[in-house]
């Protein structure tokens, strides 16, 4: 560590330093150096390019500077030495013995300046080796006028500075340094402004989807309840009416059981009276236990048709909550789309700027075709846009289905 603080590993006493400024590791996950900054005022510079509150990468040769009035230190690789650094402070030399530490926060690569008079020429980041560093004092060098580097963690895109870009996919890209007038700054908010209300009503629209997918869950328990109930009253009626049977079945047996006993005393009476009595006895038997075996496969129907209803009301909450997901991944990529729109707009603005003051005929050219190109990447991005729009009205149209399907249940 960095900084004014007599606890850091290297103490610095030079203006705008922070008490704990920054930090210098290796990480050895990838062989390389990690410079973190500790959201100091006045942010550490790598190669002129200011780094505030974020980590970047750094390579052997780059130099470095810590505050606005510090000296400049150059990181130098020593592939015998021990991991471990020296870094002299400003006015005296001080051996730094701290080991260093693997850092997990993200890494960035770095961006070099780019000077006004070199156009076209970019400086090339330097290829990571596996080795061990030491920082020795330079001359302090001057900051360009107006030459800042935005935090890595507010930019979605790359590092964006007024001299030089770093996009996502490493390609620097050159731009001049100028102030935007009053009405280019106007026009920027405005979009701006119009971009906040797109995403509002957006999050407002998803709110209410919200509020609809909560309202079916609701519905559908209600619903299952019901139907819980409905089975539970359907089982304690049929459980009463076999009771009632086997009671009834018993009274009956014991009748029969009576019965035979006066036929066995009366053998020599009306035998044909009693045997047609027999007979009519044992036709209510027959007929009573088919009236019982009915009303138990009626039943078994019963519960067979409640484990259905429960499982395809599983099923209903399964879909529900992919829907629920579905709305939730399109609100993120809306997001997403709605910030590259804004950033491709301040781009193009920018651009359009620093054509009509800085570059000459081929320069302008050339940049018109990027602004071309860059207005088409917009209407792609506000193709995709109406696309998912349209994924929404899918969805809005799945979510009425199911409204269908639950009036249907009901």
């Amino acid at each position: 560590t960095r900084g004014r603080h007599e606890g850091s590993d290297v103490v610095l006493q030079s203006t705008g330093v922070a008490e704990h400024h920054a930090a210098l590791a290796f990480a050895a996950w990838d062989n390389s150096f990690v410079l973190q900054d500790f959201n100091s005022p006045h942010g550490t510079f790598v190669n002129g390019c200011q780094v505030q509150n974020a980590a970047v990468k750094v390579s052997p040769g780059d130099i470095l500077r810590f505050g606005v009035g510090g000296a400049s230190f150059e990181l130098v690789v020593d592939g015998a030495a021990p991991v471990k650094m020296s870094c002299p402070p400003v006015k005296r030399h001080t051996a730094w013995t701290g080991q260093l530490q693997p850092e997990s926060a993200r890494v960035r690569s770095v961006a070099t300046a780019i000077s006004p008079d070199a156009f076209g020429r970019t400086s090339a980041v330097r290829p990571d080796r596996p080795s061990l560093g030491q920082c020795r004092e330079r001359k302090t060098l001057p900051r360009p006028a107006g030459h800042t580097c935005p935090n890595a963690s507010q930019d979605p895109i790359g590092f964006l500075g007024s001299q030089g870009t770093l996009l996502a996919h490493g390609q620097p890209v050159v731009h001049q340094d100028t102030q935007v007038p009053l009405h280019r700054a106007a026009l920027q908010q405005g979009e701006k402004q119009k971009a906040s209300g797109r995403l509002s009503a957006s999050e407002t629209e998803f709110k209410q989807k919200d509020a609809m997918i909560r309202d079916l869950q609701d519905e559908i328990a209600a619903m299952a309840k019901t139907l819980a109930q409905a089975a539970a009253r359907n089982e304690v009626e049929l459980t009463q009416k076999l009771l009632t049977f086997d009671r009834e079945l018993a009274a009956k047996t014991e009748e029969i059981k009576a019965l035979r006993e006066q036929i066995s005393h009366l053998q020599k009476g009306s035998s044909q009276v009693f045997s047609h009595s027999l007979y009519e006895r044992d036709l209510e038997i027959g007929r009573l236990r088919k009236e019982g075996e009915k009303l138990k496969r009626d039943h078994a129907l019963a519960a067979g048709l409640v484990t259905s209803l429960q499982r395809e009301i599983a099923g209903k909450e399964h879909k529900i909550q992919q829907l629920k997901e579905d709305v939730e991944k399109t609100k993120k990529e809306n997001r997403e789309k709605d910030n590259q729109l804004a950033v491709v707009s301040a781009k193009c603005s920018r651009i359009r700027e620093e054509l009509k003051r800085e570059l000459g005929e081929r320069e302008v050219t050339a940049c018109r075709n990027r602004i071309g190109e860059l207005e088409r990447e917009l209407e792609e991005l506000q193709g995709q846009v109406r696309k998912h729009r349209a994924e929404q009205e899918s969805i809005r149209t799945q979510l009425a289905e199911k409204a269908k399907v639950r009036a249907w249940l009901r």
